[in-house]
């Protein structure tokens, strides 16, 4: 198992995610191939499902309930299930090449599929998305007139630093750290990155920045591209999707290694223990 005793400085660990993203690659090329066709298949039918169902989108929602419309019960339950279907496959998808990920840079290269791992792995993303996507149709639901709606935007950001501190619990659950209960799980997650929540949200940003900004970029340079071939926006959806699932499960690991260890390690401080 892999262990940091260095504090993780950001610049350095996202380096890090940068050449474990590569590594990782070349090691496992079959198994990111099938997860990006998968996820490219996936964003596809996203695109193209809400028109040939007609199912609204949020912004047709939103606009419904602005002007003071009731929503059709038929259109709100095909949105709902829209997207807990979407949420469902994708955390099967990506879950195999998260967890691949973090046993390949904690095991230190010893990767191979595994697939209850991998099943255990895409329950615990959905778990701890759930709240997030009820929060998310609630905000919507609520409306600005109201004033609950920036209560609920204030609870989705808190739930999503509280996702941020207990991230090393899927390095955990990947490697098959054992665990007794969903509540031991997180307290243990909670503890290991107490006081580390900048510095995990800092590494995260800073190694997911050249993503974001070569999306922004190709967005644009590519717009009137994307109006003749309206597959090009999902399969650039999928190819940075994947590449920021490795980034942030690579960040995860070498976090996880150092946090782990941190909790784990005994005190200096209390000297060492008398003999009996």
């Amino acid at each position: 198992m892999l262990v940091t005793t260095e504090r993780p400085k950001p610049w350095r660990t996202a380096g890090r995610a940068w050449r474990g993203l590569f590594a990782a690659l070349r090691r496992m090329a079959p198994l990111f191939i099938i997860a990006y066709v998968l996820m490219a298949g996936l964003d596809i039918a996203i695109d193209r499902v809400p028109a040939m169902l007609s199912v609204p989108s949020r912004e047709a929602f939103r606009t419904t309930l602005t002007a003071g419309r009731s929503l059709h019960a038929v259109d709100l339950w095909k949105a709902i299930g829209l997207d807990v279907a979407s949420a469902v496959l994708r955390a099967l998808i990506i879950a195999p090449v998260a967890v691949a990920v973090h046993r390949f840079i904690l095991l230190e290269g010893r990767a191979r599929f595994a697939p209850l791992v991998s099943l255990r792995f895409a329950a615990w993303i959905l778990a701890l998305q759930a709240p997030a996507l009820v929060l998310w149709w609630l905000i919507l639901f609520a409306g600005q007139a109201t004033g609950l709606a920036p209560v609920l935007s204030l609870l989705l950001i808190a739930y999503v630093i509280v996702l941020i501190q207990a991230s090393p619990l899927f390095a955990a659950v990947a490697v098959g750290e054992p665990g007794t209960t969903v509540s031991a799980r997180l307290e243990t997650a909670l503890e290991r990155t107490e006081h580390m929540f900048l510095r995990t949200a800092g590494t995260l940003i800073l190694t997911l920045l050249p993503v974001i900004l070569a999306r922004a970029v190709a967005q644009k340079a590519f717009a009137k591209l994307a109006e003749h071939l309206p597959l090009l926006a999902p399969l650039a959806k999928a190819a940075a999707g994947l590449v920021t699932v490795v980034l942030v499960a690579a960040v995860v690991s070498w976090l996880y290694s150092y946090a782990a260890h941190r909790q784990d390690a005994p005190d200096t401080k209390q000297g060492a223990p008398s003999p009996v």
